[in-house]
C-alpha cells in the first residue's frame, strides 16, 4: 500500500511539473518586448514604420533573444529576421549589419534542430 502511494505521488509531481513546463512563465519584459516585435512588424509590413523606430526595435530584439524558444517562435510565425532586413533596407540601406542580416533571413530554419533548409544539391 505504502509503494503504491509513493508511485501514485510521483506520478502527480510528473504531472505537475509537465504542466507548469507547458504554462511557460516569463517575465513581463519577455510579453513586452513579444508584442513590441509584433507590433513592429505589423508596422512594418503595413508600411507605416519610422526610422525613429530604431531604438525600439533593438531593445526589442535585444530582449527577446534572452530566450530563443520566443525567438524561433516568432521567427517561424511572423518572419521575425525579413521583416527586421525589410525594416533597415527601407529606413537605414547603410548600417553595416544589413549583408548579415540579409543572409541570416534568406535560410528558413528547421524548427526543431535549427538546421538551414534549401538546396542540398551538388555545388558544382
Amino acid at each position: 500500500m505504502d509503494n503504491f502511494i509513493l508511485w501514485g505521488g510521483l506520478a502527480l509531481l510528473v504531472a505537475l511539473l509537465t504542466f507548469l513546463n507547458q504554462k511557460r512563465f516569463y517575465s513581463s519584459r519577455v510579453k513586452q518586448a513579444y508584442r513590441e516585435l509584433r507590433e513592429l512588424v505589423d508596422r512594418t509590413r503595413c508600411g507605416q514604420s519610422e526610422a525613429a523606430d530604431l531604438n525600439r526595435w533593438e531593445g526589442a530584439l535585444k530582449e527577446i533573444k534572452r530566450h530563443p524558444n520566443e525567438y524561433n517562435k516568432l521567427e517561424a510565425e511572423i518572419g521575425l529576421r525579413r521583416a527586421f532586413v525589410a525594416y533597415l533596407e527601407q529606413h537605414y540601406p547603410q548600417d553595416p549589419r544589413l549583408p548579415e542580416l540579409r543572409e541570416a533571413a534568406a535560410y528558413q530554419k528547421d524548427s526543431v534542430w535549427g538546421i538551414k533548409m534549401g538546396d542540398y544539391g551538388s555545388k558544382r
